[in-house]
């Protein structure tokens, strides 16, 4: 019963953060929705940010799960468009962590570790899947390594900086599955430029749906 319980509070506030963000929501709001006890929510976490963190994981699986990469080249152009489509349904499943990330962090030295450890190997994954690409001719070769690694990382700036330019460039407090997509595309069209023609048109083509 007791992990039942402490499930059902991480499910409970997942929900809450993504509708109202983290700052807006106490533990006695988490408590009302479950309709338990303060003390009961107490017993299994102490405070919001260990509610956070107990979420985290799911973040990381999700990340993880969204790029998996070929043992060797070719990477076909609907398998990074799937990419980018899992990407797209990961944040938009934990989009109050990407929305307030800088401040979620700042507040739990611990998690910032983690986040930055999950950072490094996103950025790695997308320089790897971006080395796939020229192996097979489907992108330029002219790149030096430190080029793709900038590449990799506005890809990532963009991704991670969406959620946030959206709530704060209208009046809604949540945001749409479209919304996600369009982040999506403007996530790929960093990379599009530097694609071949009718590779970037099929990749294009799985992350419009």
């Amino acid at each position: 019963m007791a992990a039942n319980t402490k499930e059902r509070i991480v499910a409970a506030a997942l929900k809450l953060f993504n509708v109202n963000g983290v700052q807006s929501i106490s533990t006695n709001h988490i408590a009302d929705r479950l309709s338990i006890s303060p003390g009961n929510l107490y017993y299994h976490f102490a405070n919001k940010q260990e509610i956070v963190r107990a979420i985290f994981p799911q973040i990381e699986k999700a990340a993880h799960a969204a790029i998996v990469l070929p043992e060797r080249p070719p990477l076909s152009a609907e398998r990074l468009g799937a990419y980018y489509r899992a990407g797209l349904e990961g944040m938009w499943d934990y989009r109050f962590f990407y929305s307030d990330v800088a401040t979620i962090t700042r507040m739990d030295p611990n998690l910032r570790d983690r986040y930055r450890e999950l950072h490094r190997w996103l950025i790695e994954t997308i320089v790897r899947t971006l080395e796939i690409l020229v192996i097979q001719g489907e992108m330029r070769s002219n790149f030096a390594p430190a080029e793709l690694r900038r590449i990799a990382v506005n890809i990532l700036i963009v991704w991670f900086a969406w959620v946030d330019y959206v709530h704060t460039t209208r009046h809604e407090k949540d945001m749409s599955l479209d919304d996600m997509a369009e982040g999506a595309l403007q996530s790929f069209l960093i990379l599009a430029p530097h694609l071949e023609e009718g590779f970037r048109d099929r990749v294009r083509a799985v992350i419009e749906g």
